[in-house]
């Protein structure tokens, strides 16, 4: 038999040779990266089309930036422009001057968390919520994961491309169909963070997915007492739904939930899951005790402490919503 010949490209998967011929940096925030690491990047989104002339879109971010900071009125050129229909099919002139809007925000804006902002409401623009409300109105299971789908269709596009750029400029975000996020491990972004998201954008877990954007957040400020208050209260929301009892609440409900589910099959018992369940629940309570805001603090909560926190809050969803299936 005739072997086909595999071409592999010089220095493919080798670390050292990648890493001589682009040398890998620390993560870094928006703010960290050079003007004309700045300038590649947006360049980028013009060449795949995110950024162009005429876009709706881009129209629809920078008005909502002018509306949450009309003090600061980021979007100066946009905002300058007197009359005329705004954002309209014609509105050729709101466009041009919202084009220029974007692109001058995005290069030289400061503080970077503006720049994240607006990358997020473009983001977030381009999910079709014709199909999240259909998704919202079926009760066929087939029927809700195809609208999902399609309502996030060109976002998850958008979004692959804005990671591979944070990626490449090792910027320490990672956009998912939940918002913006921490960056992690390769591994535990792929492996677990994103699948998991992807699972809470069915508008059944709206109210989870508002606790774990909170949550992200208090990470990115630096809160991190803030995101061990907020991951319990998105671990206790994620049980009542899970329950079938949303919308309760009550002082130290969290154990009455988990042992619902245990007592219903809807979180699984067995030499595995029962040991880790017990300790999820015990350190969970304990570190939002000592170090959440929720309480007088007992000690100051670390960068450690929140990241642990989060991603055992984020396998603890990931085991639940497999073995729900």
């Amino acid at each position: 038999m005739i072997e086909i010949p595999s071409f592999t490209i010089y220095g493919n998967g080798d670390p050292q040779i990648e890493g001589n011929i682009q040398p890998r940096l620390t993560l870094r925030g928006w703010d960290d990266l050079q003007a004309e690491d700045k300038k590649i990047a947006l360049q980028e989104l013009t060449n795949l089309r995110w950024v162009r002339d005429y876009s709706h879109e881009i129209i629809r971010t920078i008005s909502f930036l002018n509306h949450c900071h009309l003090q600061l009125c980021p979007g100066k050129n946009l905002h300058n422009i007197i009359g005329g229909n705004r954002g309209a099919a014609d509105d050729s002139r709101g466009m041009a001057a919202a084009l220029k809007d974007f692109q001058t925000i995005f290069l030289t804006y400061s503080p970077g968390d503006m720049v994240v902002r607006m990358l997020s409401k473009f983001a977030e623009c381009h999910i079709d919520n014709a199909f999240i409300k259909s998704a919202e109105n079926t009760d066929d299971e087939d029927e809700k994961i195809e609208h999902i789908r399609r309502a996030f269709e060109t976002f998850d596009r958008l979004a692959r491309c804005l990671n591979h750029i944070f990626e490449q400029f090792s910027v320490n975000l990672c956009i998912t169909r939940n918002g913006f996020i921490p960056k992690q491990d390769q591994k535990i972004l792929d492996e677990i963070y994103v699948p998991t998201l992807a699972a809470f954008s069915d508008p059944k877990w709206k109210a989870v997915s508002v606790d774990l954007n909170l949550m992200f957040e208090d990470y990115s400020d630096e809160n991190y007492s803030e995101v061990i208050t907020k991951a319990h209260s998105a671990v206790h929301r994620f049980l009542q739904i899970l329950v079938g009892e949303e919308g309760k609440s009550g002082k130290g409900e969290i154990g009455k939930l988990f042992n619902e589910g245990k007592r219903t099959g809807i979180i699984p018992i067995d030499r595995f899951t029962e040991p880790i369940i017990s300790a999820f629940q015990g350190f969970i309570s304990s570190e939002r005790a000592k170090n959440s805001t929720a309480k007088p603090a007992l000690s100051e909560a670390t960068s450690s402490d929140a990241l642990l926190i989060m991603n055992v809050v984020m396998v603890f969803f990931q085991h639940c919503l497999q073995s729900s299936k």
